[in-house]
C-alpha cells in the first residue's frame, strides 16, 4: 500500500484505495496441507482473526498467489 501510494504520488495518478486492515497469511505443515490466517487489525476495538484449516485446496490458492504477485510485482510466472 506505502509503495503504490508513494508511486502514484511522484507520477501525478491516483492515489491507491484506503488500507482497510485486513490481511491473510498462509502457513505450511508440510504434505500438502496449508492453513491460513485472516486478520483485520482495524474495524474493532481490537484485532480479530481466524485460522482456516489445513487442505490441499489452500495450498493451490497459495500457490496462486504467489504467482499472481510474481506476475504483478515482476512480470514473471
Amino acid at each position: 500500500m506505502v509503495a503504490e501510494a508513494l508511486i502514484a504520488q511522484v507520477q501525478g495518478g491516483e492515489a491507491p484505495a484506503v488500507y482497510t486492515g485486513a490481511g491473510s497469511c498462509y502457513v505450511e505443515f508440510g504434505a500438502e496441507q496449508v492453513g491460513r490466517v485472516d486478520v483485520d487489525f482495524l474495524s474493532g476495538p481490537a484485532p480479530t482473526g481466524g485460522f482456516l484449516g489445513l487442505s490441499p485446496e489452500l495450498a493451490g490458492e497459495k500457490q496462486d498467489f504467489g504467482s499472481s504477485r510474481r506476475r504483478r510485482w515482476f512480470g514473471v510466472e
